[in-house]
């Protein structure tokens, strides 16, 4: 199994146990065999590029897990953290906040066209915590998915992975995760009666890739939704077979 979508780190409103081993042991105890891991504390920090030697790091101590650098691209050191994420043989996908950077995507096109020459993937975080769960003077509002679909369209050459995402946010995407090649979609919040089984039902069983949400969301129910949506073999391809092949990572 891979996960693509595992934190580390500290979460200002839910007590969790965020340090990697433990983060680490709780995907493993599911089956996970390849951990893409994001500092979580990134977040909330003015400068998030402080926070990614936690990842590097952790990836140093053991080779399931690979590295998931969060990277503001309006920050003047964008370039040189993209140019060492690069570097790290490790890393495959890099992280965009903009809902807590506060900033617009439709002005990122130059960082973007870096990312392309770095042959790296990129993973836009809609959100990491529901809105109305946010302490009311720590608002994030989520990122319009369809302004990631518009960077996809954009930059067809860079691999773009919607994280956090809702089933209906993804259903609305329909058209533009079929018809681009390049956008995908995380599974880590995808909610409701039959969200994996009707999203495949939509023709985006190619499209989608397992992740936890871990340690905000314990990884055994968005295990379990996908292993009573699906037969064995669909259910492998979202919990390992895209990931392998989106990510080149098999």
């Amino acid at each position: 199994m891979i996960d693509i979508n595992v934190w580390t780190g500290y979460w200002n409103t839910l007590i969790v146990k965020g340090d990697v081993e433990t983060v680490r042991r709780t995907v493993q105890a599911y089956g996970v065999e390849q951990i893409f891991m994001a500092p979580l504390d990134a977040a909330w920090c003015p400068d998030p590029h402080l926070y990614n030697e936690v990842v590097y790091k952790a990836s140093n101590r053991y080779d399931d897990i690979s590295p998931v650098p969060i990277i503001d691209p309006t920050l003047p050191t964008w370039q040189k953290e993209l140019n060492r994420a690069a570097a790290c043989t490790g890393v495959r996908l890099i992280k965009l906040l903009p809902g807590y950077g506060g900033y617009d995507l439709s002005k990122t096109d130059d960082f973007f066209t870096s990312v392309c020459e770095a042959k790296l993937g990129v993973m836009i975080q809609v959100r990491i915590d529901d809105p109305r769960h946010q302490h009311p003077l720590a608002q994030a509002p989520d990122v319009p998915a369809s302004s990631i679909a518009a960077v996809a369209e954009r930059h067809p050459d860079v691999t773009i992975i919607i994280g956090g995402a809702s089933t209906s946010t993804i259903h609305a995407l329909k058209e533009q995760l079929i018809t681009l090649p390049n956008l995908h979609a995380d599974t880590s919040q995808l909610d409701g009666l039959d969200a994996i089984k009707i999203l495949v039902e939509d023709s985006l069983l190619p499209k989608l890739i397992y992740g936890s949400h871990a340690p905000l969301f314990m990884p055994a129910p968005s295990i379990a939704r996908i292993l009573n949506d699906l037969d064995d073999e669909s259910a492998m391809k979202i919990m390992k077979g895209n990931g392998e092949r989106i990510l080149n990572c098999d």
